[in-house]
């Protein structure tokens, strides 16, 4: 909060009596008064006090010596001692208006208000001229609670009294605390044309120039006054906020430093650097700031709103619920924590929890964009899409037509199956944020489900740009391959990307580059690296961590599509394109044989991971959603479940082949999984890698697919063009696995009583 320091009081004018007094004594105490007044004059306090006491031992009863005594004992904040003298000055020659003032200005000093009032009033009854005495009087009147007399007695000082810089200081500050802000700046500033280096007037337009917007004006006010006081920590903290206000953020950290270099233990100025450090983006320094300040003051709420946002900003989402609900229990009506713990909670991926926390915010206050918008996408990943569209729309209304409320609301569009509506939005996020990558992505994304290729691949390369949209971003110094460039006599580096089945899916178009004479050398993850040298046409491989060889361009896997000009009529979907290798086929074949019926593969949860984004939700089934299947005569199923999802195994309730830890074990595990595919009569799979790997291996597979599938699938289509053998079973509402798996049993049932009669 800014302060509003008033004038400092002048001293009073030292009294020529005095010396006409002394010097009738003696020469001696003449040229020792003389001694003590230039001591006085100069500032040198204490040798004044010692010189006046002297003297005072000589002629105790000198009024002036008694009143400059009290004088300068204030001066050094002694004022009980200076009233003391001053009072006993007043008491020998009681009618002299100077010497009452001083010793109402001692009085006031001491805060006994209504004292120096009556005092003040003694020596205006005797020279109504006086304008320190109403200055002194307004200055008591203020301190009784009495503004508008304070206010009246502070203008008669300056009508009695129109040049001097002080009187219109004070007066300026009894304006502002009236709110009467632009006549005092107007005061502010005619004492400085009286006096340009007042650095109580300069403080002040600092302070009120900054209340009323004037930040430029501020900051030279208090740029001027740190010349004059550069030791003021109070006014190194004002330009830090002036500056802040302005943008400069940087500056304002500067300043805020000197601030606290001069007065450590501030936590306000150490608050208020925090502050800036946050909206800088200095979140782990923030961090340092806030934590500084609650260990001193654990109860102050703004800076646990502070810290829970910093631990937001540094994704350390748990610690940040900590200080976030203890200021709720401070603050319960404020919007802010209940805001951003939403935030954390959402992020936790605890989105009841985070709607509850939104909603209370728009409690406290409706009109929230901010909020609406993120209430909008917890609603989304909780399937309550009409509660978000309207959520989403209202941010609009709010705020205006915003690129990311589009983008929100493109999505959800694309979650519903509204696929022209979601192209409309996305491309209104463009119109106004041009080369957005996450509106790119999204629209790549339903360009691609609906078999618009060549607008899809083009916009698919945004994935490169935000590494949260699930790609792995590479840098090198070599040139990115567009497909334009020539390679004759180079090296290519094609790299693999994002998740597994990606690449068992895009790694069809190595070989394509060896048929165009292209020198291409392909990284891929350790664990698909064997699998790999099963690709036709002696594709040189090496593992992403390792060395590779020299290379001249590079390219991401998945950008092979673009460059090569893929569209739906010249998709490679020659298979296989992947092999089995001899010995891992010679280990699984007699087990799988050895099943009676149809053997039949099925795997039912893919990457949780890649399931939190937006555009993969619901992928996966419960592996119990599968059970009809184990009902049907005559089959038998194999677990083809790598990692996350195995744990089901142990609670199926029906009987399914577990192939151990063998089976899922090792850098070259899928070279297991390719064999035990090898060897089923059928693989059933929601969108893993293995359906893709039974695509790529040319073995018949049915893939059951959401409601809204990922992009490759293509929409209302029971067959894929990437994969000839494979069959597309699809839900017709959200989260139907059951109508799924029924029309599976149904498709299963005479595969299975065929293989029973021996066909």
């Amino acid at each position: 909060m800014l302060a509003f320091p008033q004038a400092a009081p002048r001293a009073p004018a030292y009294s020529r009596s005095a010396e006409s007094s002394v010097g009738a004594t003696d020469q001696a105490n003449r040229v020792s008064f003389q001694d003590a007044v230039r001591h006085h004059r100069a500032g040198r306090l204490r040798e004044a006090i010692s010189a006046y006491e002297n003297l005072l031992r000589r002629t105790p009863d000198d009024a002036d010596l008694l009143q400059l005594l009290g004088v300068a004992l204030g001066q050094l904040d002694r004022h009980a001692d200076g009233v003391r003298f001053l009072a006993r000055s007043v008491e020998l020659e009681p009618n002299r208006p100077s010497v009452l003032l001083n010793l109402a200005r001692a009085l006031h000093a001491l805060g006994r208000e209504a004292e120096a009032l009556e005092v003040c009033n003694r020596a205006l009854a005797l020279d109504a001229s006086l304008s320190g005495a109403y200055q002194t009087r307004a200055a008591a009147l203020a301190a009784l609670g009495r503004a508008d007399e304070a206010l009246a007695n502070h203008a008669q000082a300056v009508r009695l009294a129109p040049t001097d810089a002080g009187a219109l200081t004070d007066l300026g500050v009894a304006l502002s605390a009236g709110g009467r802000h632009q006549d005092a700046l107007a005061c502010f500033d005619r004492a400085l044309e009286l006096d340009p280096d007042l650095l109580a007037a300069l403080h002040n337009r600092g302070v009120l120039a900054a209340r009323a917007g004037q930040h430029e004006r501020a900051l030279q006010s208090f740029d001027r006054a740190i010349t004059l006081r550069p030791q003021s920590a109070e006014l190194h903290c004002h330009r830090g906020n002036t500056l802040k206000e302005l943008g400069r953020l940087s500056e304002a950290v500067d300043s805020y430093a000197l601030a606290l270099a001069l007065e450590p233990g501030s936590i306000d100025y150490r608050h208020n650097r925090a502050v800036a450090h946050s909206l800088l983006g200095r979140y782990a320094e923030a961090l340092r700031d806030y934590d500084e300040v609650l260990a001193r003051d654990p109860d102050r709420a703004a800076d646990l709103i502070g810290r829970g946002r910093a631990l937001v900003q540094l994704r350390r989402y748990t610690e940040a619920l900590v200080p976030l609900e203890r200021a709720i229990a401070l603050r319960p009506d404020d919007l802010t924590p209940h805001a951003q713990r939403g935030v954390a909670l959402m992020s936790l991926e605890r989105h009841a929890e985070a709607l509850a926390s939104f909603d209370r915010a728009l409690e406290i206050e409706p009109n929230l964009p901010e909020v609406l918008n993120n209430r909008g996408i917890c609603l989304h990943t909780l399937d309550r899409y009409e509660e978000a569209l309207e959520s989403f729309e209202r941010s609009l209304a709010l705020r205006g037509a915003t690129a990311d409320t589009y983008t929100n609301i493109g999505v959800l569009l694309r979650s519903s199956g509204r696929y022209s509506e979601a192209i409309e939005s996305f491309e209104r996020t463009l119109a106004r944020k041009p080369g957005d990558p996450s509106a790119r992505f999204a629209l790549a994304f339903v360009h691609l489900t609906l078999g618009n290729f060549s607008e899809g691949w083009p916009l698919y390369e945004a994935r490169i740009d935000d590494p949260s949209l699930g790609a792995t971003r590479r840098d090198f110094t070599v040139p990115r391959w567009t497909g334009r460039e020539a390679l004759a006599g180079k090296t290519l580096l094609v790299h693999a990307e994002q998740g597994l089945g990606d690449t068992l899916h895009f790694c069809r178009y190595v070989p394509m580059l060896a048929a165009r004479g292209i020198d291409a050398v392909f990284e891929v993850m350790p664990q698909l690296t064997a699998l790999m040298r099963t690709l036709p046409g002696g594709v040189r491989l090496c593992a992403r961590g390792a060395p590779s060889p020299p290379f001249d361009f590079h390219c991401p896997l998945l950008s092979l599509p673009l460059a090569l000009a893929t569209d739906l009529g010249n998709i490679p979907s020659q298979a296989p394109y992947l092999g089995v290798d001899p010995e891992r086929l010679a280990r699984w074949d007699p087990l799988i044989r050895a099943l009676p019926g149809l053997r039949v593969g099925i795997a039912w949860q893919g990457n949780p991971h890649v399931e939190r984004l937006v555009w993969a939700r619901g992928r996966s089934m419960p592996l119990a959603a599968l059970a009809p299947l184990a009902k049907i005569p005559g089959v038998s199923l194999v677990s083809l479940q790598k990692g996350p999802g195995l744990e089901q195994l142990k609670d199926a309730g029906f009987p399914v082949l577990d192939l151990g830890p063998q089976f899922d074990a090792g850098v070259d595990a899928f070279l297991d999984a390719a064999a035990v595919v090898s060897t089923l009569d059928l693989v059933i799979s929601t969108d893993t890698a293995v359906a893709h790997l039974a695509g790529a291996l040319a073995r018949p597979v049915w893939t059951a697919l959401p409601v809204v599938p990922e992009w490759r699938w293509l929409l209302d289509r029971s067959d894929s063009p990437w994969y000839p053998t494979m069959r597309l079973f699809r839900q017709t509402r959200r989260g139907d696995w059951e109508s799924v798996v029924a029309a599976l049993a149904a498709a299963l049932e005479p595969l299975a009583a065929e293989r029973a009669r021996g066909g």
